[in-house]
């Protein structure tokens, strides 16, 4: 297994988790097939029709071009902790569940792996792009481009999260996914 970004998400109304995984070479490319896809949360009308027809193809479709793994534990237990040991050993990045991070600190906290708190990105995505507009009337072309790179890796941290946390609604709504 390669090095690889991982996010972890919790349906907090099931308890349930689901682990992302991709490698750092594929998330650029993964990101762009889901540009268009709204996280459930945006959906008013009809949200289970959303995830059934755009969200779910676009999903195993990406799951067919990309070494994309999904997991889905019940519950946060002991096999769970496991998993992310196992997947810890080639991570180079842990996108955590709010209602995680503080487990997440107190066990990784040492190690070379970057923790990144799910409910930061929203805040920076909102103030790189606040930067961004400063630059621009500043006409500061090299803070410009530093601007735009972190807010592409914050992007790309955002579709994590949505992958992971549309995947929980996918399965508490009993749909299931063609297997690739």
């Amino acid at each position: 297994m390669s090095e690889t970004s991982l996010i972890i998400a919790i349906d907090r109304e099931t308890n349930a988790v689901a682990i992302v995984s991709v490698s750092e070479e594929h998330l650029p490319k993964l990101v762009k097939e889901f540009r268009e896809i709204k996280h459930i949360k945006e959906i008013r009308n009809n949200p289970e029709n959303y995830l059934r027809e755009y969200f779910k193809p676009a999903l195993e479709k990406a799951m067919r071009k990309y070494p994309l793994e999904i997991e889905y534990f019940p519950k946060v237990d002991r096999y769970f902790w496991d998993y992310i040991e196992y997947l810890a050993k080639w991570s180079v990045e842990l996108i955590v569940d709010d209602g995680l991070w503080q487990a997440f600190v107190d066990k990784y906290s040492s190690t070379q792996i970057s923790l990144v708190k799910e409910g930061n990105v929203r805040k920076a995505i909102r103030e790189l792009k606040q930067e961004l507009r400063k630059a621009k009337q500043e006409k500061d072309v090299v803070r410009e481009e530093e601007i735009w790179t972190q807010l592409e890796i914050e992007r790309q941290r955002r579709v994590l999260i949505l992958i992971a946390d549309n995947y929980l609604h996918l399965r508490k709504r009993g749909i299931k996914l063609r297997k690739h």
